[in-house]
């Protein structure tokens, strides 16, 4: 018992990133005999049990190897949390997690869950302008504000601590992904260069090697995800290079660049069925009225704005393990794209640049009252 028992505060204690100081500190003995216990060389007195089994927030039994019932615990944390999150009540989310964190501080499960409920919360409490600031170059970042919003501080600080933890292959991506984006939010292009250039490079992404190395049934399915991974991350990068240089956003150079990418989707998606990629149609043909406008083609800038509005309309009957039909890609099922969800602020902060009586067509449209009602 006892030799199990001091392997047993040790495991736990540093499982929850804990030193000898704080359980002795917290028991009211001392390092040493902390030290003692954990080497096998003594054991705590019956009556510190207790103390020790509540220190860790386990019971006595569980003290003694037995902690099936952590387990099942901190699953029960998990998923209150998840339903908490559907419910879009973030501020409740994050105090429900942060509660669980105390009691399950090392749970990587928890601080990414925590991570990603303070991006939200952080981009609530800012307005829109204040995060991104028009300039000479269509848009910049606000990083001088951003960088002050102590939500995205502790949301960088936890996705460093998740990154630094044995996680699954897709949260590490996501976690990746999420904190690229604030680093560039907040202005802090050392660390964003530092883990873009800690990734391997697209040649030895997962879709490529699988696509590339694999033969019989499932190289088909493979082959579709690395076509809608390598087109998703092309848009991506088109459209930003577009979008932030005068040079492009204002002239007909930039919008034949953005028509380019329209038609590789479309030809990808022959039939229609673009599944979640209806948000990358969205943001594309957005983006292409957004050049005509510059352009003073009023009559493309409508019809791309209308057909972006179409795509918006399609992504909310979307489910997230939708089928995709189209010839090249219709076996691909392991493929999911990280994607800025639009609402309808986006369509009304751009529709301020038509002319009134276009503005008043498309808000009177039937078609598309559901989005500006």
């Amino acid at each position: 018992m006892q030799i199990k028992l001091g392997e047993k505060i040790k495991e736990l204690r540093k499982q929850d990133g804990r030193k000898q100081e704080d359980l002795a500190a917290a028991l009211g003995v001392t390092k040493q005999a902390v030290s003692r216990w954990e080497a096998n060389g003594g054991c705590p007195d019956i009556e510190m049990l207790p103390v020790i089994a509540n220190y860790f927030h386990i019971t006595i039994d569980e003290l003694f190897g037995y902690d099936s019932d952590r387990q099942i615990k901190l699953q029960s944390y998990m998923e209150q949390a998840d339903q908490i999150c559907k419910s879009g009540d973030t501020a409740r989310h994050v105090a429900f997690l942060q509660d669980a964190i105390s009691e399950f501080p090392s749970s990587w499960q928890l601080q990414y869950r925590l991570a990603n409920a303070l991006v939200s919360q952080g981009y609530q409490k800012s307005e829109p302008h204040t995060i991104v600031a028009k300039g000479s170059e269509y848009f910049q970042y606000n990083t001088e504000h951003n960088a002050k919003n102590k939500y995205w501080k502790e949301a960088i600080s936890l996705f460093e601590e998740v990154l630094k933890q044995k996680i699954d292959d897709d949260s590490r991506t996501s976690a990746i992904f999420s904190l690229m984006w604030l680093y560039s939010l907040i202005g802090n292009q050392e660390n964003a260069e530092r883990t873009a250039l800690s990734q391997p490079p697209v040649r030895i992404g997962r879709e490529v090697l699988l696509a590339d190395t694999t033969q019989g049934e499932k190289s088909e399915g493979y082959r579709g995800e690395a076509i809608l991974a390598l087109m998703h991350e092309l848009y991506k990068v088109l459209r930003t290079a577009v979008m932030i240089s005068h040079s492009l956003s204002h002239t007909q150079e930039g919008l034949d660049t953005l028509l380019a990418v329209v038609r590789l989707y479309e030809t990808i998606f022959k039939d229609g069925n673009c599944g979640l990629y209806h948000n990358d149609m969205c943001m594309l043909y957005l983006s292409c009225s957004s050049v005509a406008v510059y352009l003073h083609d009023t009559r493309q800038a409508l019809h791309y704005y209308e057909t972006a509005l179409d795509h918006f309309l399609e992504f909310p009957k979307v489910q997230k393990d939708a089928q995709l039909t189209a010839p090249l890609v219709k076996n691909a099922k392991d493929y999911h794209p990280s994607i800025v969800k639009l609402d309808r602020v986006w369509f009304e902060e751009h529709m301020q640049t038509f002319p009134a009586e276009c503005a008043e067509a498309i808000k009177n449209n039937p078609k598309y009252a559901a989005i500006f009602a």
